[in-house]
């Protein structure tokens, strides 16, 4: 199983967010996605929901005119990072989000996205 750096597992969530384009190899087995709308998921429920990308591209990304700004930054132990970010919807609401992440022998052990929930709604008409 290939280990990855902070820097390639930073970018590949980041390529996730953004695209929907799911890099499997960077969860490691014990793997947990926690978040107000697609709850929380472990491994298998996550790639069942998100390896194939079509639901979250509809749901989500469909919307979203642009992320701007994004930030990224990561603990000095390497083994937590970052990504907080604004993006704007074509119903001209705009969202905050964090997503936390926690790495473990070079993998993801864990993703916890933070947003106001109601918000989020409004943002895509949900």
């Amino acid at each position: 199983m290939k280990k990855f750096t902070i820097d390639e597992l930073i970018d590949n969530t980041l390529d996730w967010i953004v695209t929907g384009n799911l890099n499997p190899a960077i969860l490691g087995d014990d793997f947990h996605f926690i978040s107000p709308f697609w709850q929380s998921n472990d491994k298998a429920v996550f790639l069942a929901k998100f390896l194939n990308p079509k639901e979250y591209q509809e749901k989500s990304l469909s919307n979203i005119l642009r992320f701007d700004p994004i930030v990224k930054m990561k603990s000095n132990d390497h083994q937590y990072f970052s990504l907080i970010f604004r993006y704007h919807t074509k119903y001209n609401v705009s969202v905050d989000e964090a997503v936390l992440g926690t790495v473990k022998n070079g993998l993801l052990t864990e993703l916890r996205s933070i947003y106001d929930l109601e918000k989020t709604k409004k943002a895509h008409r949900l």
